[in-house]
């Protein structure tokens, strides 16, 4: 069966960024982050210059996106962590210091959470409705601790490409699948000693492309993943520019983020007939 997107669109997109800044390094490699001024400097390039130049795109295009952004890079980059909220972005939580989540036990994975909810609460007046994990890290427990602590949805899965379900003891959470196909640090982040090459922004835009008008056709859920520090040199940013321009050109494309679509199958999508209820709330 098809999924169901509102209004009769044919699919949904989402731009998404995941602002690390340094804190996901700090975590990994914390004794390299007392001496390595470079690869702090490589991470610093977000905050310094990432961010703003990709709210000026989202301005541009008139578009709102999805940032999920560790306690720490909150602590750390307020005025940015800001910026992106007060020009009208969701904010979900990732972390508090980009800890890997497999690393932790329940006990500290529920410490975690709840220091991640406070720094968001406290600096910025937000409760996230949404939770992305340091680097799609999930646990078998953890969406039960997402649902507990008022979570409407995860965002590190690849289940499947549209909403579905996660089962917990506390009920379904929803999830908004994701996929390494569509996210930019495979393609553009150099690992020393790795046998990745950085990629062409040329040839991404033709497999990102070609990605979507296959979900599309799919009736799946585009949800591209990107960071600042990655994606917040020019010529990435203008590759997004010109993505969203190309689906743009497509029919029956639904623009959200990933709160929106989260809400829209809490609400219509996971009982698979939104069309009816649509019919007879309008008088039909």
């Amino acid at each position: 069966m098809r999924y169901p997107w509102p209004d009769g669109k044919q699919s949904a997109a989402v731009l998404s960024f995941d602002f690390d800044a340094e804190s996901g390094f700090l975590f990994r490699e914390p004794e390299k982050a007392k001496r390595s001024l470079a690869d702090l400097e490589e991470r610093r390039f977000g905050p310094r210059v990432g961010v703003d130049r990709i709210l000026r795109l989202l301005d541009r295009l008139r578009l709102r996106a999805s940032f999920y952004i560790p306690g720490w890079t909150v602590e750390n980059h307020l005025p940015q962590c800001k910026r992106i909220r007060d020009a009208g972005h969701e904010i979900g939580a990732h972390g508090n210091v980009h800890e890997a989540v497999a690393a932790l036990d329940q006990a500290q994975e529920k410490a975690v959470l709840a220091e991640q909810l406070r720094i968001l609460a406290d600096h910025l007046g937000v409760r996230p409705a949404g939770y992305r994990s340091p680097s799609w890290d999930v646990n078998v427990w953890t969406p039960g601790l997402l649902k507990t602590h008022g979570f409407r949805y995860d965002s590190s899965l690849m289940g499947n490409d549209v909403p579905y379900d996660v089962a917990t003891p506390e009920g379904p959470l929803t999830e908004i699948p994701v996929q390494w196909i569509m996210d930019d640090a495979p393609l553009f982040r150099h690992v020393y000693g790795a046998t990745n090459a950085i990629a062409d922004p040329g040839r991404v835009l033709q497999m990102w492309s070609k990605e979507f008008v296959a979900m599309h056709g799919e009736n799946g859920c585009f949800v591209l993943t990107c960071h600042p520090f990655i994606s917040g040199r020019a010529s990435r940013v203008a590759l997004i520019e010109d993505l969203v321009g190309y689906m743009r050109r497509q029919r029956g494309v639904w623009f959200a983020t990933c709160e929106e679509v989260a809400r829209w199958h809490d609400e219509h999508g996971r009982s698979g007939a939104p069309t009816a209820r649509r019919r007879k709330r309008a008088g039909r």
